[in-house]
């Protein structure tokens, strides 16, 4: 075999190898142009590449997630992947910076993401998004999400998703995150509490009610005092309470200092991507 054949079978096998490459990835480097941060977001806030929705669904959740994102001035991303390559937190963090999903608002926004072949869900926050959705936080939006993701009925869990981004970060804005010192409660869940409160409340004062009713079994009704008279007379005796001295301790009530925003045993758990941006997030199974 002469030089010039061997040449040309190793730039047949590079070929061959980069065309398996290319072929293998094509279908998730498409949702990135290059590993930079671009100027401007690349991609609508709602990405069904699963094509979990029907166009109506697709175009009600991207109304929500746009009025939502624009009033907290923080955008509040979807995207479905059939599957995806390498640890699916990277992934979503990568989605999320080479797309420049925060650039709308300074950086802020968080990304929910699912993968369908293990069925898998990502949260990536950054910008003030990090503490916002504090590890409480998320933990408690994913299980608000579960019921309606493991029957399957996504369109409920995306506006779901939506709903609570929207209470998170208005609590945020007015000072408190939601997380272990500040936990997040539907109207559902007040009147829940209410009517707890007071079924409790009732059984505390019924019980004695009862018990001293259950007491008085041998008392019976007289026609006239004469049973409860004494026939030995009247008989007061005098008493008299005198005040001698007192004494007073104060004990200080310890504050709490911590703020909800990291602050305590909650907080944010943060980590940096590929691109050296610092995030927040999480991942699992549904």
């Amino acid at each position: 075999m002469n030089k010039i054949n061997k040449v040309l079978l190793l730039f047949l096998a590079l070929f061959i190898f980069t065309s398996f490459n290319i072929t293998a990835y094509a279908d998730y480097d498409e949702l990135w142009n290059s590993y930079s941060i671009p100027s401007s977001r690349q991609k609508e806030l709602l990405l069904d590449e699963a094509d979990l929705l029907s166009d109506d669904e697709e175009q009600t959740i991207l109304q929500k997630l746009y009025t939502v994102s624009q009033n907290r001035e923080c955008n509040i991303a979807i995207l479905t992947v059939d599957d995806h390559t390498g640890p699916i937190q990277d992934f979503s963090d990568d989605y999320f910076d080479y797309n420049a999903m925060g650039a709308d608002y300074d950086g802020n926004g968080i990304l929910f993401m699912l993968s369908m072949y293990d069925r898998e869900w990502a949260i990536s926050t950054a910008g003030k998004a990090k503490y916002a959705f504090t590890d409480y936080g998320q933990e408690e939006l994913v299980d608000r999400m579960s019921p309606y993701l493991s029957n399957d009925e996504y369109y409920d869990a995306f506006m779901s998703y939506a709903d609570i981004c929207d209470i998170y970060l208005q609590e945020y804005d007015n000072g408190y995150a939601i997380d272990v010192n500040n936990p997040y409660h539907t109207q559902y869940d007040y009147l829940k509490l209410l009517l707890i409160s007071l079924l409790c409340g009732f059984g505390v004062a019924l019980i004695p009610i009862l018990v001293m009713k259950s007491q008085l079994h041998t008392v019976h009704s007289k026609s006239n005092a004469s049973g409860y008279q004494s026939h030995q007379g009247l008989n007061m005796i005098s008493h008299e309470d005198r005040f001698i001295t007192s004494r007073i301790t104060h004990t200080p009530i310890p504050r709490n200092d911590n703020s909800s925003r990291g602050g305590g045993h909650g907080g944010s758990t943060i980590h940096t991507s590929s691109s050296g941006t610092s995030h927040g997030g999480s991942h699992g199974h549904f």
